[in-house]
């Protein structure tokens, strides 16, 4: 469900609507016309049973451009990864990795994976995988991949060069199931990022670095 009152941050993201067909493609019109903003992934998580643990501060950048037509929305996202990891073995190797995690609901949910009461959306991309997974969230240890085969209709695009990630995620702006928040215009939505450099050994699973809540404004 969407926020209505959180428009004036400081923090806000736009998405900007053009009316128009939008391609799965960096080098598509529409994103010279998409003001980008510096999102700070500054909070170190280390997952520990079944809690979340602060291991202190970093500053991590990630620009982030969001664009949509009134049926499909686009989040881009770029960030700095000098060598790119995409194979794993369970030990010593581990890909990268990012994901936007949203509210189902209009209450605030914990920035840490919700809460049984106040479920998260997240989509999660690894640079491995053949396409990025919907997620679902109802506190720590509870995160899976969605059972309904609708909801996995997330598109994307990814690319390495010269030391930088792209990274184009879209999908249909309605919902597909339950397990899906739907964008709506007009509405604004909190919004908070991960990334996992897998270069890092201690970056897997729960162990990674986060964004405090942004609001994303459907225009």
């Amino acid at each position: 469900m969407p926020d209505h009152d959180l428009s004036g941050s400081s923090r806000a993201i736009t998405a900007v609507y053009i009316p128009e067909p939008i391609a799965l493609d960096p080098l598509d019109p529409a994103w010279a016309q998409t003001p980008e903003t510096i999102v700070s992934l500054s909070r170190r998580i280390h997952e520990t049973g079944a809690k979340m643990v602060a291991m202190g501060n970093e500053n991590r950048r990630i620009r982030v451009k969001v664009v949509h037509n009134g049926t499909d929305i686009f989040f881009s996202y770029q960030w700095d990864e000098s060598v790119p990891n995409v194979t794993v073995n369970d030990y010593s190797f581990f890909a990268d990795a990012f994901a936007m995690e949203i509210p189902l609901i209009t209450e605030v949910s914990p920035i840490w994976m919700g809460a049984m009461d106040k479920p998260v959306n997240i989509i999660y991309w690894r640079a491995d995988l053949a396409k990025p997974e919907n997620i679902v969230g109802g506190g720590i240890g509870t995160t899976q991949i969605s059972p309904d085969a609708e909801s996995q209709n997330i598109r994307h695009y990814q690319d390495w060069d010269h030391g930088v990630w792209t990274l184009i995620i879209t999908r249909l702006m309605s919902a597909a199931s339950q397990n899906q928040i739907s964008f709506v215009r007009g509405a604004t939505h909190r919004l908070a990022l991960a990334n996992w450099k897998g270069g890092n050994d201690a970056e897997r699973g729960g162990n990674k670095i986060i964004s405090d809540w942004q609001y994303l404004s459907i225009k």
